[in-house]
């Protein structure tokens, strides 16, 4: 069985005929007949009845087209994905995210590129504190979007936006009925959720923990959300993701000495010195240009 005779057996169907099979695959009649023919006898069966005018399908020739469509379409795809590579472009690209940055356009991108070079498998993982920049560092991926908290010698970087990480508490907080008069040594006696550094070789790093505080760890900001919103503590969040809560009242932003926004900016990172591919160099451009405040 070959492509040649899967080929010649779908356009016979699709077009309606062996004639006209034969005119849309730029091929002799006879040579159209003899490969479905050939196709038959391999199989052991009749695909077509031909007493007709035209050659119908019968049943298991209806069941074997869709077999051969299918057969066909997965050899075109492979066609298609061999000629993206023999281009040069990567198989895979990968980025460290951190939980902190503002997603949307950096989605947006991500969707420009998979359509421009559909055969390359774009890889995003999510990571917390000193983690993503790790990743990067020990080359688990292409590029790391990250805050920036020590000067980081082995790769390029561009400022790409910034976040702001606020403290917030949810109307069911033990403190909230004292808001907005609730002050930094109120909250030393309740917990505080803390998301988990990601970092596996690396010195451990936290960022706006109240030391001496009881503290409650988790590994990412969606259940230290869900957590606050329980009443269970108190935290700070990057403020586009708790902007809904705090706007339908369902979260209290904090506010005060040592509670005020923090802004943090973030930064598109790329290991120095190492040649990329074209996919991997345009997402580098692309990124760029989607700097916003």
């Amino acid at each position: 069985m070959t492509l040649d005779q899967l080929r010649a057996l779908c356009a016979v169907v699709e077009k309606g005929g062996f004639h006209a099979a034969a005119e849309a695959l730029y091929r002799s009649q006879s040579a159209i007949s003899i490969a479905v023919k050939n196709l038959e006898q391999e199989l052991g069966l009749s695909l077509f009845d031909r007493k007709g005018y035209r050659p119908v399908l019968t049943p298991e020739g209806h069941v074997l087209y869709g077999k051969a469509r299918s057969i066909l379409s997965r050899s075109e795809d492979m066609s298609s994905i061999a000629s993206h590579f023999a281009r040069g472009e990567e198989p895979e690209i990968s980025i460290a995210l951190s939980a902190i940055a503002p997603v949307e356009q950096v989605l947006d991108v991500i969707k420009q590129i998979s359509q421009s070079a559909p055969a390359t498998r774009m890889s995003l993982q999510v990571e917390n504190m000193g983690g993503t920049l790790e990743r990067l560092q020990e080359k688990d991926v292409d590029f790391a979007i990250a805050e920036q908290f020590v000067p980081v010698e082995y790769a390029e970087q561009v400022r790409l936006t910034s976040t702001q990480m606020i403290p917030v508490i949810s109307p069911d907080f033990p403190l909230a009925t004292r808001y907005p008069a609730i002050t930094l040594s109120d909250l030393e006696a309740y917990v505080q959720v803390v998301v988990r550094d990601t970092s596996r070789n690396q010195p451990k790093r936290s960022a706006g923990v109240l030391e001496g505080a009881p503290q409650w760890l988790v590994n990412d900001f969606d259940m230290k959300k869900r957590m606050i919103l329980s009443g269970a503590g108190w935290g700070r969040m990057p403020r586009h993701r708790v902007a809904e809560e705090l706007a339908d009242g369902r979260l209290l932003a904090l506010s005060g000495k040592g509670l005020d926004a923090v802004k943090i900016d973030m930064y598109l990172f790329r290991r120095t010195g190492e040649p990329m591919g074209p996919v991997g160099e345009r997402l580098w451009q692309l990124l760029q240009q989607c700097q916003y405040q």
